[in-house]
């Protein structure tokens, strides 16, 4: 795969993110906009994305890509917890100063917004874009380690309720998976359901299709509310860049070259190791006694840089999974 289509599916996600910078700071999408927008996204646009890319999705039938999906969603998370804990205490980061927060932050990356723009150019086309299916599956397993070994990471003790997981993104993968595996997609299906359930699966659609554009947005606006705000550290930064940028890609296309994953699972896996560190880890430090600043430098920091990675670890996945 060439260089200019790598570019042509990576320009057009930091494209969006500046747009959401301009806006924000031309006052366009004020604080409170940016809060109401992202619960739009969260409980409603996402989630309509990911059932109209589950629902009737012959992959997310197949018992090997749920299980492998979900199990390596969540691992990858734990080994990137790892990593990052170890290259905390090696940089010199303690408990109390943001080591904690770094580990999650770090150990992350995006599996939503950004990759799914990504994921549809390298790999999806008009007739089947059913590996979109296999990443909601896959991040179904992120959401697990996030909310389970994240927060007792971040915390110290395990949640205690499963409220945790009543979120928008993590029902949707639920109902999507099984209503496809129950037959019950027939329901918002136009050749099964008649009208009615075109006009379900249609509406479905043109929601889903808001989500990534307008959540890539609000990434840029809250980057620009939290650029300023934090003194940059060094160790978090190269720290940050090691683990997210450096090590887990590695990692990562390890397992999908040495693991007997199905074809799609293995193009999910491409995308990921390419991925900078997530946006969620913020909003875990914030309501849960983390250090938010380590989080916002982490996410910073390797989305900045991830713009040259993003390409080059696409292209070195490109050779070590697919060429022949």
């Amino acid at each position: 795969m060439s260089l200019s289509v790598m570019l042509e599916a990576v320009l057009p996600v930091y494209l969006m993110v500046a747009v959401g910078v301009l806006v924000r700071w031309r006052g366009v999408i004020t604080a409170e906009m940016e809060k109401g927008m992202l619960k739009l996204v969260i409980h409603c646009l996402y989630p309509c994305l990911i059932l109209d890319k589950t629902l009737g999705n012959p992959l997310v039938r197949e018992s090997g890509i749920v299980g492998w999906g979900i199990g390596l969603g969540c691992g990858i998370i734990v080994l990137g917890m790892g990593v990052s804990w170890g290259v905390a205490s090696a940089l010199g980061l303690e408990r109390g100063s943001g080591k904690r927060t770094f580990a999650l932050s770090a150990g992350v990356q995006n599996f939503g917004y950004t990759a799914i723009p990504i994921l549809a150019v390298l790999f999806a086309t008009v007739e089947n874009d059913s590996v979109l299916g296999v990443l909601f599956v896959h991040s179904l397993g992120v959401e697990i380690a996030i909310w389970v070994i994240g927060l007792a990471v971040m915390t110290g003790r395990l949640p205690r309720s499963f409220r945790v997981f009543m979120n928008g993104p993590i029902l949707a993968v639920l109902v999507g998976v099984g209503l496809s595996w129950t037959g019950g997609w027939q329901f918002f299906d136009s050749h099964q359901s008649g009208v009615m359930g075109g006009v379900l699966r249609q509406a479905m659609s043109w929601l889903g299709g808001c989500a990534f554009p307008i959540g890539l947005m609000l990434i840029g606006a809250t980057m620009f509310d939290l650029a300023g705000r934090e003194r940059l550290s060094w160790r978090i930064g190269v720290g940050a860049v090691i683990v997210r940028l450096l090590i887990m890609p590695v990692v990562i296309l390890a397992l999908a070259r040495f693991l007997p994953l199905p074809l799609a699972l293995k193009q999910v896996l491409l995308v990921q190791a390419a991925m900078p560190a997530a946006v969620t880890p913020i909003i875990v430090a914030r309501h849960h006694g983390g250090t938010p600043g380590v989080a916002v430098q982490t996410v910073l920091m390797t989305s900045v840089l991830a713009l040259v990675s993003i390409p080059f670890w696409l292209k070195v996945g490109m050779e070590v999974l697919f060429s022949s």
